[in-house]
């Protein structure tokens, strides 16, 4: 396909770079049939399309296999023509044709592997669908439209490369009658590349940013569909708060529209007597500090009684200001409402603009409520405070924990904590993670034992190690939950991805370990950083348990951590009532 693409592009021509800077000379090498740089995106082609952590859309398949087509075009092309230039500086002469024979040859050796990788790849497209119960609509069809609009894909972008390659071609000509043709060449090139990144910088990239800000400013001034101004006085932007219901943001007011009130705590839990929840939120006001937002949240938990409450929670919200109603309207059934939830926004975009944006804000925002509320707390008297618990997602996740240097500091801040998905630049799970038990894997790492800190991937990890095996030492408090799903991206992608197989990868996958990715990955630079970036896109579009989505396996979470705080011990008929009413109730 590859082959009968490139030669109606260029007839027979084939022997043409993506990029100009390989090419070093105005005079045209045409090999009769083909070129090291097709011969590479062939070979590209079957990295393209082995798996990576999820099934894909179409679109995503023909992103996956136009990069890598053109990452081994481009490779194989500098390798061929390094090989040359190698040759010819120690005197050989390289063979720039070869026989009909091993012409042939070639093609039927490249042709077949390409036909069988294709095969392997709607197989697994097929099996990666089922793992995450996505097979209705992302089967082996999807995985064929995208390998051939991807392949189209490298053909534009062979086009592209070809018409750069005529545009300096044609200015160093030009310019050579002035300057010697060995100065020009790199002139010109030099200079378009740098100005395309200026203008990719300056022109693309910041319009872009500062369009996404603006949008997201704009939907965060939108009513989310369903939400209502909260009449209970134990929620923000509620008649009696001191935080405006249309300072919320949407997701502020999405949050505090959402979750159990009282009366469904009894409903369905089968309580006599429950609390109403409190829920406090500040919404990311124009004009407004970050201490003083944390202020606005003092004195919300003032008015609320939130400090006469058994339990608060801080809770760092994602990018955009969303929480994950899921937990916590799993420790609200569990506590029967005597608890309070207290967050604040930092950033209008989705974390991954927030993070490009301004990646200190997070961080900012989580540690200057986190000490506006324990200054609080400290006027307490030591007997009668509530116990404060931590969690986050995603980006919340990295706000609060890299606000610590060590484990140690953070057990001591907090009586417990979850968090889900945390992102791969969170530096103190890195330093975990390289501080794991000998043995234990890097998806699930055990540390000290399981003494503090138990990383999970389902509610069998609290008590299981990924081997099924009991940790060495009881869980003492604070206890500490690290959730992260083995085919969540946004855990698992990181720079160095582009030059360095993962250890992840390599390691074993016990039986036990949640099974949602296939056994084997494989790693190829570049593709595969590419690969796993595009699952981050389409880690939110799979069920609950799956990629980027926790859902009601918090239940299981927050119930571990809880202990003796929770009213009731969770049930698997508690978990399902829990979970029918919120799938039912939230928006």
């Amino acid at each position: 396909m590859i082959k009968a693409l490139s030669s109606a592009l260029f007839g027979l021509e084939v022997l043409s770079d993506l990029t100009p800077g390989l090419r070093m000379t105005g005079r045209r090498r045409l090999p009769r049939n083909m070129s090291a740089g097709i011969l590479g995106a062939e070979v590209a082609t079957w990295a393209a399309i082995s798996p990576s952590l999820l099934p894909r859309p179409w679109w995503v398949t023909a992103a996956n296999v136009s990069i890598g087509q053109g990452i081994g075009h481009l490779g194989a092309t500098a390798a061929a023509f390094s090989l040359k230039r190698f040759l010819r500086a120690v005197g050989k002469r390289p063979q720039d044709h070869v026989s009909a024979r091993y012409r042939r040859g070639a093609h039927l050796i490249l042709g077949a592997g390409t036909v069988i990788f294709a095969g392997l790849s709607l197989r697994n497209q097929r099996r990666q669908a089922a793992l995450v119960g996505r097979d209705l609509v992302r089967g082996p069809a999807t995985a064929a439209v995208g390998l051939a609009v991807g392949t189209a894909g490298y053909g534009g972008l062979l086009l592209l490369g070809e018409l750069t390659q005529v545009t300096i071609s044609s200015i160093s000509r030009r310019l050579g009658s002035w300057i010697p043709a060995g100065i020009a060449w790199p002139l010109v090139a030099g200079g378009l590349a740098l100005s395309s990144v200026a203008f990719s910088d300056r022109v693309v990239l910041r319009r872009w940013l500062r369009s996404v800000a603006l949008d997201a400013q704009r939907i965060n001034r939108r009513i989310f569909p369903g939400t209502m101004m909260p009449w209970e006085p134990e929620r923000s932007g509620s008649p009696w708060s001191h935080e405006r219901w249309t300072a919320l943001g949407q997701q502020g007011r999405r949050f505090v529209s959402n979750g159990p009130r009282a009366h469904t705590i009894k409903e369905v839990m089968g309580f006599d007597h429950a609390h109403e929840p409190i829920r406090i939120y500040a919404g990311l006001v124009p004009g407004r500090s970050v201490y003083q937002s944390a202020q606005r949240v003092i004195s919300e938990m003032e008015r609320t009684g939130a400090f006469r409450r058994d339990i608060i929670v801080i809770l760092m919200p994602a990018g955009s200001g969303w929480v994950n109603n899921w937990g916590v309207s799993g420790y609200e059934f569990l506590t029967r409402g005597n608890c309070v939830t207290v967050s604040m926004q930092y950033s209008y975009a989705p974390s991954v603009f927030s993070y490009v944006i301004d990646k200190n804000a997070p961080k900012l925002a989580a540690r200057t409520l986190i000490a506006a509320i324990r200054e609080a707390m400290e006027s307490l008297p030591a007997t009668d405070r509530p116990r404060l618990y931590l969690g986050g997602e995603s980006l919340g996740a990295y706000a609060i924990l890299d606000n610590y240097r060590d484990l140690d500091e953070l057990l001591a801040d907090c009586n417990g904590a979850v968090f889900t998905g945390p992102p791969s630049m969170t530096r103190f799970n890195q330093r975990l993670n390289r501080d794991r038990d000998p043995g234990s894997l890097e998806r699930l790492p055990v540390i000290d034992g399981g003494r503090h800190v138990r990383f999970v991937s389902t509610p069998d990890h609290t008590l299981y190690d990924a081997f099924g095996t009991k940790y060495a030492h009881t869980w003492r408090r604070p206890r500490i939950i690290m959730a992260q799903h083995a085919s969540d991206a946004i855990v698992w992608w990181n720079p160095k991805l582009i030059f360095s197989p993962p250890h992840w990868m390599r390691e074993p996958q016990p039986p036990t370990l949640h099974a949602d990715t296939l056994r084997r990955l494989v790693w190829a630079p570049l593709i595969t950083f590419w690969q796993i970036g595009l699952d981050q896109i389409n880690s939110l579009n799979v069920p609950g348990g799956h990629g980027h989505n926790y859902f009601e396996e918090t239940f299981w979470y927050w119930d571990a951590v809880l202990g003796s705080q929770s009213q009731v011990r969770l049930t698997q008929q508690l978990a399902a009532r829990m979970t029918h009413y919120l799938r039912r109730t939230q928006f």
